[in-house]
């Protein structure tokens, strides 16, 4: 577990970083923190500031790439930062260790031969001349058209076919994945295996920081209520405060409860920054540092008093 503060501007976000971190849901604020921690990376004009533990990140040390929501891989243009550089390379080496490759040399010299009679009968009346480029292996990236065994590739293949490329890479530094929501039009399977080859990278070193909604993508969880960005680390320095605040004896067990109850039941928040959950099956010792946890966090919990004495009943009506 590490913490990255993110300073950009005014606005301080504080993260729970791990080998893979959740940033749980597809809130605005995710889309414009995934693209302020790209820009940290990549951009050595940003303002924004990345700290690991008060420490500044050393971004030379890190390569940052970005699969966004709406990830698109042209086949039939590579471009030189294309991912499919790779494969375009892998091509042309087998190619240029084929026999036929050889031969194709030879004839393109016998063809050059005919230069100086085509610039006689052609161009000596214009007083011009032509030559034939030397023809070597970068010609061939020309002639190479890729295409898909399945046709239009849909977001979830686009992303696993990034992912298959990237692990034929050698990493040289810190590689983070910032991934947004590779849920989208994916199949139960097919997410299966986005996550088998997204492990295959984390076990080379790779990090990864993914925005989605799916319970089937697990790691450290951050998530967003009340437009605050909560996880258990902001949760933990609240500890103190809930201490020094609830009206009765409390002792560790009942806040790491009331935390676990907290950080599983987010999806339980209202528009209207309610908690939903019902309290029948809570401890009251837990409902009580529960209650000042979500109230420390502006979010309200209408809860039955019913069964509490007269003075924790007159600390609910009153904080």
């Amino acid at each position: 577990m590490k913490l990255w503060q993110i300073e950009n501007g005014d606005e301080i976000i504080t993260l729970d970083i791990d080998t893979i971190t959740i940033l749980r849901g597809y809130h605005k604020k995710w889309f414009r923190i995934a693209r302020s921690i790209h820009e940290f990376f990549n951009s050595r004009t940003t303002e924004v500031q990345i700290y690991e533990d008060a420490q500044l990140i050393n971004k030379k040390e890190w390569e940052c790439l970005i699969i966004p929501f709406d990830e698109s891989m042209q086949l039939d243009k590579i471009t030189l930062k294309s991912p499919l550089q790779l494969v375009l390379d892998k091509i042309i080496e087998s190619l240029v260790s084929s026999p036929q490759y050889y031969s194709i040399l030879e004839e393109w010299e016998l063809l050059k031969e005919e230069e100086a009679i085509i610039n006689k009968a052609v161009l000596e009346k214009f007083d011009l001349k032509f030559e034939l480029k030397v023809f070597d292996d970068i010609h061939l990236k020309d002639f190479i058209v890729l295409s898909s065994s399945y046709g239009e590739l849909t977001p979830i293949e686009i992303k696993t076919l990034y992912l298959k490329l990237l692990l034929e890479r050698e990493l040289t530094k810190r590689l983070l994945l910032i991934i947004e929501l590779p849920e989208i039009y994916a199949e139960e399977q097919e997410l299966k295996e986005f996550l088998n080859i997204l492990s295959q990278l984390i076990s080379k070193g790779c990090n990864a920081i993914i925005i989605t909604t799916s319970n089937h993508i697990t790691g450290r969880n951050n998530f967003i209520i009340n437009d605050q960005v909560i996880n258990e680390v902001c949760i933990e320095m609240l500890r103190t405060k809930v201490f020094n605040t609830v009206p009765i004896p409390m002792d560790d067990g009942d806040f790491i409860k009331a935390k676990k109850i907290l950080m599983s039941s987010v999806d339980k928040v209202g528009n209207k920054t309610e908690f939903l959950a019902t309290s029948d099956d809570i401890h009251s010792s837990e409902i009580i540092v529960l209650y000042v946890l979500l109230k420390l966090i502006g979010i309200e919990w209408d809860i039955d008093t019913s069964r509490f004495p007269l003075n924790i009943r007159k600390f609910f009506a009153e904080y």
